[in-house]
Formats: structure tokens, C-alpha cells, sequence
């Protein structure tokens, strides 16, 4: 096993490789050291199927101890039992196609009306999404995330045996594949969870966040004003932050069913 640490501020949109980031670190004795950052165009294109598949090629890379992906990995359970048979991968069968939707809009409708039928709530959140102040997976805010991550990323990772996504997997694979949420590491390392993006103060904010997480043995090294100058990569470090605590061995019991998934924090 490498020691290697992604951090990754997913996206999901048609050219997802221009809002697609990526922190790549290493553990080391005095701590997490950052050796690169970078927009997933840079690398390997602007169109979400290609952003997607350099992503997942990176992932498997033989020095990759643990990758943090900042999307929802997973469904409530009660919709699970409806489009899976309550199973993880039968989530993931369902949107790979078949008879399952065919786009991240389909998806949507798809999950909220079961979910009304099942609940009589359209728009039902899973235990972590609730522990983390984290939105419903199938939300317009963050369907296409939920939805080509999925179909793009986890499908393609799930089947392999040098990766293991948790908790749905057992982690004993070379490589662990994890769900973060950026807002709920900075919440829980006490300091902007909200506020940090855009401009009118938000730069200020930045570097707060950026400093409290310097604090905790990150050197972040010649890559501070990428951070400060965009937040989609700030994001991206937050992830890395949270994957090497998952490398540590924090990995705390799931809120819910291990099928639903966890924000790793």
C-alpha cells in the first residue's frame, strides 16, 4: 500500500474537469504533506467522461493509500430497498442502465417519486446527511454529482479488488475509496463551513480556513495561493484532510446502514 492521499472536489456537470480538483498528498512522519493541485482539465480534459475516467485512472495509481471524493456515494436505505433490493451495488446496477434513469434529471424525479410513495416525503436524507448537515443525494443541487459518480466513478470502482469503498466494502484493499463533505471538515475543525466561497470577504475566509487546517500538520507548501484564490480547490484540500484521517484508522461505525454510505470527516 502507497501512502499516497487524493483529496477531490468532485463534479458532475457536462465539463466537469474545469470544476473538478484535486489535492494530491503524502503522510509522513511530521504529517501531510501537499505535493500537488490541480483542475482535472489540466490533466485530462474538460468533458465529464473523460475528467471521469482520468479520475478513476488516478485513483487505482499503486501509491494511493486513500481518495476522499466529495459527492454522495449512496442512497437512504428505504429507497435502496426499492431500486436495489436494498443492496449498495444494486444502486449502482440501477443507474449503470437497464431500467434505471438516463440522466441525472431522471434521476432525480425517479428517487423522489418513490421516495413520496414510500414516505410521503419527496426529498428524504440519509443518517450521515442528517449527522452532517449534508443535502438529500438526489436534491437538484446535487443529483448530477450523486448520479454521474456513481454511474462514472463507483461503478468503475466497486468491481475491482485493489479498491474498497467504505463502509459498503470490506477495507482490506490496497486502495480505500471514501465519501467527504468539505463544509462538515471545516465545520468540525472549527472554523467556515459556510461563507468561504466567492468574493465579499470570502478571501479572508479562505485563508482562516487555511490557516486552521496548516495547524493541524498540513503543509500545504507552495500551493496556498491556489487555495486562497479558489475555493473549489480549498474544497479539494478539505477532502485530503479528511481521506488521511481515513488512512489514520478514524473510521467511525456508519449513523446508518453501511449501504447508505458515511461522511468521512
Amino acid at each position: 500500500m502507497g501512502s499516497g492521499v487524493l483529496g477531490v472536489d468532485f463534479s458532475g456537470a457536462r465539463r466537469a474537469g474545469d470544476a473538478l480538483w484535486v489535492t494530491v498528498a503524502r503522510e509522513t512522519s511530521t504529517g501531510l504533506v501537499v505535493e500537488d493541485c490541480y483542475r482535472a482539465t489540466a490533466k485530462w480534459g474538460r468533458d465529464r467522461e473523460s475528467a471521469h475516467a482520468g479520475l478513476v485512472d488516478r485513483i487505482t495509481d499503486e501509491d494511493v493509500a486513500t481518495a476522499g471524493l466529495d459527492f454522495p456515494f449512496s442512497l437512504p436505505q428505504r429507497l435502496l430497498e426499492d431500486v436495489g433490493d436494498g443492496e449498495w451495488r444494486g444502486f449502482l446496477e440501477w443507474v449503470a442502465g437497464g431500467d434505471g434513469p438516463t440522466d441525472s434529471a431522471s434521476f432525480s424525479t425517479a428517487c423522489r417519486d418513490r421516495a413520496e410513495g414510500l414516505t410521503g416525503s419527496r426529498d428524504v436524507r440519509r443518517e450521515t446527511d442528517l449527522q452532517r448537515a449534508a443535502l438529500c443525494p438526489y436534491t437538484n443541487r446535487v443529483r448530477s454529482m450523486t448520479y454521474h459518480g456513481a454511474r462514472n466513478v463507483l461503478g468503475r470502482l466497486a468491481p475491482r479488488e485493489d479498491t474498497a469503498v467504505v463502509p459498503m466494502q470490506a477495507d482490506d484493499a490496497e486502495t480505500v475509496v471514501c465519501e467527504v463533505y468539505p463544509a462538515a471538515t471545516f465545520g468540525w475543525l472549527g472554523c467556515y463551513r459556510e461563507g468561504y466561497k466567492g468574493d465579499d470577504g470570502a478571501r479572508d475566509r479562505r485563508a482562516k480556513n487555511i490557516e486552521t487546517i496548516a495547524a493541524c500538520s498540513v503543509d500545504v507548501g507552495e500551493h496556498r495561493e491556489t487555495y486562497l484564490g479558489n475555493h473549489d480547490a480549498l474544497d479539494s484540500l478539505a477532502a485530503a484532510v479528511s481521506a488521511a484521517r481515513v488512512c489514520d484508522g478514524s473510521r467511525p461505525e456508519p449513523m446508518g446502514p453501511a449501504a447508505e454510505g458515511h461522511i468521512y470527516v
